[in-house]
């Protein structure tokens, strides 16, 4: 019985743990258009908060979900310029701070104001799933996170085969980028990356402009 257990067990952790790769490899940017459409499909302040919140920081999903009321507000509900995610919380072990834009700041202030009526705990996860784990609230998980983009995916009508968490944080990097000017070293900061080659991944570059650029060149 116990091995029966054990193998289940393996086998909830390889699905799961493949699920996530899934949730992130091959993962595109989107466009402004995109994200509009996307945005206007959600129903609920979490799924809003959590998609703007993602395409206007480039946290990673990990790092999103990790983050509590207080990680955003302070005890009155007032939203703080910038947000923190904890060392512990992140991929490079290293703290990272993002100021919050006015999109982020109006739907963050929208939540805070929806969750204080319920007489939250400002040590609650800012992302709650409906689920608990014995009485005990908890976050979202990766997994319910990409299949809630999946299926707004499907109501906005956008080919689905290509998006998922990682295109929050990708989205954020090209918009970054556009907005630099093509620097890649503020975008390498901006994503919080230590090598810049992790940076350049994350740019859909258009092979036509290459050729333009290349085309270009005169001595």
């Amino acid at each position: 019985m116990q091995r029966c257990k054990s193998f289940f067990t393996l086998i909830r952790v390889s699905v799961t743990k493949t699920a996530r790769i899934l949730a992130m490899k091959g993962c595109r940017p989107l466009t402004r258009f995109e994200v509009k459409k996307l945005l206007a499909q959600v129903k609920n302040l979490r799924d809003s908060a959590l998609l703007t919140l993602g395409f206007c920081t480039g946290y990673r999903i990990s790092e999103l979900l990790s983050l509590t009321l207080a990680d955003v507000i302070d005890s009155k509900g007032r939203v703080y310029e910038s947000v923190t995610v904890k060392a512990a919380n992140t991929k490079t072990k290293t703290s990272r701070t993002v100021r919050l834009n006015s999109d982020a700041q109006k739907i963050l202030s929208r939540l805070a104001t929806a969750r204080f009526k319920t007489g939250v705990s400002l040590s609650e996860p800012l992302f709650i799933s409906r689920k608990s784990d014995d009485g005990k609230i908890k976050a979202i998980s990766r997994i319910q996170a990409w299949r809630i983009i999946q299926n707004l995916c499907e109501l906005a009508d956008i080919a689905a085969k290509n998006v998922g968490t990682h295109s929050l944080r990708k989205t954020f990097a090209a918009r970054i980028y556009e907005a630099v000017k093509g620097e890649l070293g503020k975008v390498q900061i901006a994503l919080g990356h230590k090598n810049i080659g992790s940076t350049i991944s994350y740019l859909s570059f258009n092979q036509e402009e290459i050729d333009h650029a290349i085309m270009s060149i005169t001595l």
